[in-house]
């Protein structure tokens, strides 16, 4: 009689600790899927690095090759950096090789693509959007970035409209980010982390 109880709390350890265990590798399987970097082909851009939603990643002229990021504070803002905890998972059209993490200032770990810090730009609210492609802002120039790890320098940005409703009228601009563009582009040479 009393290994029946004994069996009964083994075989519920075991069954405890098998949904744990399930649990925590759907969670792994979870986060890592939710961190790829893949590609899209789209006119007149050619290929050119995403997230797993299609979300288009930059890289920014003001950084170095094997270095850590120069967009800090406001800049971060308008170009957020692309953070997760670990190495995001390449798809067949990425070389995994050339993916890292770099940590920023606030701990958190910034994909890299061939050294090059990768960032999104606000002013993208979908994955066709390509709205902080080849634009100077902040001293120099963002750019999207082939699956070879360069620049792209063909093509004008492109996407959506990033203003829903017209700031001149006083209301409120859909992206923040795009507004700083807005408000910045055009001088050249400014600090605007000062």
């Amino acid at each position: 009689m009393t290994s029946q109880p004994m069996y009964r709390n083994t075989f519920a350890t075991l069954l405890a600790a098998g949904v744990w265990i399930f649990s925590a590798s759907g969670q792994a399987q979870e986060s890592a899927s939710e961190a790829m970097i893949r590609t899209v082909e789209r006119a007149p851009y050619g290929a050119y690095l995403t997230d797993h939603e299609g979300i288009s990643l930059y890289m920014f002229d003001n950084d170095t090759r094997g270095s850590q990021s120069t967009c800090v504070d406001v800049c971060a803002n308008a170009w957020p950096p692309y953070t997760t905890p670990q190495p995001p998972e390449a798809d067949e059209s990425v070389d995994a090789g050339k993916i890292g993490l770099i940590e920023r200032e606030d701990g958190d770990q910034q994909v890299t693509y061939a050294g090059w810090p990768l960032y999104y730009f606000q002013g993208d609210k979908q994955a066709s959007d390509a709205l902080g492609h080849n634009v100077k802002h902040l001293g120099a120039s963002w750019h999207l970035v082939s699956p070879a790890g360069e620049r792209i320098t063909q093509g004008e940005r492109s996407g959506v409209s990033p203003m829903e409703v017209a700031p001149s009228r006083g209301e409120e601009p859909a992206s923040r980010g795009q507004e700083v563009h807005d408000r910045t582009e055009d001088v050249e040479g400014a600090d605007y982390d000062a």
